[in-house]
């Protein structure tokens, strides 16, 4: 069996991070998977350096770093305006245009929300909205050699995906043969229960993030230091062979020290078996 894909999220670290010392952070450590959020200064789509687009191009084509990018910064494919919804569609298809070019394996989207309260009818017209623009996404990510992978945010108010029922409808009209699916461990919890969702999605699951959780709130918090049951879902991550990507919400300027951390919890559950 090939060794775990084990990786963390730039969005671990503070927005103005320069993404040089991330990578320089990741290779120092032998860390073999990375995603690249684009919330957040360090990975602007429209400001990146070329330098350091080359570089990960680098990493990824020497097969020791598998990365993911993850265009959530201003993505609703379900926005109230027509506008706002192309303009979702146009930076997921940017950024899957990017990733191509890099050697990324897995781009997860969000599925779309409206803010407030709506009528039986603008709901389904908002998932109608987001079935068709992930699906367009997908096609497009196939044609580039790109994984599309829906993330499960059943936690979020008004989104069109509230409990991993209605999300796995969703990914099934989208086409399961066209996308795969992301589980945030975190916003797993916090609705349906962790092991619930890996018995409903987790055999089209191709991408992790690993969060701990207060069970109160998407805090995204070090593994270990919440209340989630990890070792209820060991034996699925070591069966697992996509990318398990460590991804926190840490105050301060110490990312390294709950990046690390989170990881020697993670391989200590994945050995224990």
């Amino acid at each position: 069996m090939q060794p775990p894909k084990i990786g963390f999220s730039s969005h671990c670290f503070p927005k103005n991070t320069e993404m040089d010392r991330i990578l320089d952070f990741c290779e120092e450590h032998n860390f073999n998977a990375m995603e690249l959020n684009t919330n957040t200064q360090n990975f602007d789509l429209r400001t990146v350096k070329e330098s350091v687009l080359a570089r990960i191009r680098r990493m990824a084509d020497s097969g020791k770093v598998c990365f993911s990018l993850h265009p959530s910064d201003g993505v609703n494919f379900s926005a109230p305006l027509a506008e706002q919804r192309q303009q979702s569609l146009d930076k997921t298809e940017e950024a899957l245009r990017i990733a191509s070019s890099i050697g990324v394996k897995v781009v997860p989207v969000h599925p779309g929300n409206l803010n407030g309260e709506a009528a039986p009818e603008q709901f389904q017209e908002a998932l109608e909205q987001s079935i068709a623009a992930i699906r367009r996404c997908a096609v497009t990510a196939g044609e580039l050699g790109v994984g599309l992978s829906v993330e499960n945010l059943c936690h979020v108010k008004g989104t069109v995906a509230p409990n991993i029922r209605c999300f796995m409808s969703m990914c099934e009209r989208i086409g399961l043969s066209l996308i795969g699916m992301t589980l945030d461990t975190g916003h797993a919890a916090l609705v349906d229960g962790l092991e619930q969702t890996v018995a409903a999605i987790g055999r089209h699951v191709n991408h992790i993030h690993l969060d701990d959780s207060s069970l109160l709130r998407s805090d995204h918090l070090e593994l270990g230091t919440g209340k989630i049951d990890f070792p209820a879902i060991a034996d699925y991550l070591r069966t697992f062979d996509g990318m398990l990507n460590i991804e926190l919400k840490v105050s301060g300027e110490d990312a390294a020290g709950p990046i690390l951390r989170s990881r020697d919890y993670l391989l200590r559950l994945l050995s224990a078996g």
